[in-house]
C-alpha cells in the first residue's frame, strides 16, 4: 500500500508570523495536530502540538513571562519539512517518522505537494487492514510514566520530555486517577482572565536562625498550574489480550493517541499510535 492511499490531500498551513493563538484555532477548527508552515508559498517548517507543549515546558513557568498564545510561530516551529512522494510504501514512511521522531509528513507529487500522511492515518489504516494479526501485548510499553495530581505541569512537561513519551498517567497515591497529554497541555488555560496565572497555596519549612530554635512553617500564595488542573478525568483501557487492531480503532473513534492496556483490573502497560506505528514496519503493509 502507498501513501497516496491514505493521506489526507488537504494541508492546513500557517505562516512563520502568524500567533500560536492562530495556529490553535486552526488544528481546533480543523482537527489537526500539525500544520505545515508556509513563507512565500514555500513550506519551511511545521508546527505541532508537541511543539507548543515542549515550549510551555522551557524555562521557569514561561507561560507566566510572556503568554504562548501571542508568541509568533517561527520561534516554536521546527525547520525543514520532511517530505516523502506519493508512490512511497506505508512500511517506508512509517519507518521514516520513527527515525526523524516526527508525527507527519508532506507528501509530494513531483514540484507540487499532494497532501500529508500523520500517525493518525497509519493508524487509521492499522484498524481497517491489519485485524487479527498481533495482540496488543505484543505492542505496547510495559513502563508507565506516571506522576501525582499535584505535580506542577511544567515538571510533568520536563518528565515528558526526558522520557520521550506524549502522555502520563495521573495517580493518587497509587490509584490511576486520570490521564495527561501533550494536547491537553497545549490547549491547557494557564492563566485566567484579568487576573493572570492560577495560584495555589503551597506549604513549607524553613530553619531559622538560631540552630536551637525549631523550624517554622509557612504558606505562601504562588502561580502555579497542576496536573490536576489539566488531565483528563477517569481512563479508557484496553485489555492486553485484545487485538491490536481494536485498539488503533479506539484511538480513532475517540480522538485520543493512546490507551492504557490492563490485566483484570491493573494497567499493565500502554499501547499508543507510535507503537502501532512501530508495529506496521514489522508487518505486511
Amino acid at each position: 500500500m502507498k501513501v497516496d492511499e491514505i493521506m489526507s490531500s488537504s494541508i492546513v498551513a500557517a505562516k512563520p508570523t502568524d500567533t500560536v493563538a492562530h495556529a490553535k484555532n486552526l488544528m481546533l477548527r480543523y482537527k489537526m495536530k500539525h500544520l505545515v508552515i508556509v513563507d512565500r508559498g514555500k513550506p519551511v517548517g511545521m508546527l505541532s502540538m508537541s511543539d507548543i507543549a515542549e515550549y510551555l515546558g522551557k524555562g521557569s513557568a514561561a507561560w507566566r513571562r510572556r503568554p504562548v498564545d501571542n508568541i509568533p510561530i517561527a520561534r516554536l516551529m521546527r525547520k525543514g519539512v520532511l517530505m516523502v512522494s506519493v508512490g512511497t510504501d506505508l512500511k517506508k514512511a512509517a519507518a521514516l517518522m520513527l527515525k526523524r521522531n516526527m508525527g507527519s509528513l508532506v507528501v509530494q507529487d513531483g514540484e507540487n505537494i499532494a497532501g500529508m500522511v500523520t500517525k493518525t492515518d497509519l493508524t487509521r489504516s492499522f484498524a481497517e487492514s491489519l485485524g487479527g494479526r498481533v495482540k496488543v501485548r505484543d505492542l505496547m510499553s510495559h513502563e508507565l510514566v506516571t506522576v501525582g495530581r499535584t505535580r506542577s505541569l511544567t515538571h510533568v512537561i520536563e518528565l515528558m520530555t526526558k522520557r520521550g513519551v506524549g502522555r502520563v498517567i495521573v495517580i493518587e497515591g497509587k490509584r490511576p486517577v486520570g490521564i495527561l497529554t501533550e494536547g491537553d497541555i497545549a490547549f491547557a488555560q494557564l492563566e485566567q482572565p484579568g487576573e493572570g496565572a492560577k495560584e495555589r497555596e503551597v506549604k513549607y519549612t524553613r530553619r531559622l536562625e538560631r540552630a536551637d530554635r525549631p523550624r517554622a512553617r509557612y504558606i505562601k500564595r504562588m502561580a502555579s498550574v497542576a496536573a490536576e488542573d489539566v488531565m483528563h478525568l477517569g481512563l479508557l483501557t484496553i485489555s492486553a489480550d485484545e487485538d491490536a487492531a481494536r485498539a488503533a480503532a479506539m484511538m480513532i473513534e475517540h480522538g485520543i493517541s493512546g490507551l492504557p492496556a490492563i490485566e483484570g483490573e491493573k494497567i499493565v502497560g500502554i499501547i499508543t499510535k507510535t507503537d502501532l506505528v512501530r508495529g506496521m514496519t514489522n508487518l505486511g503493509v
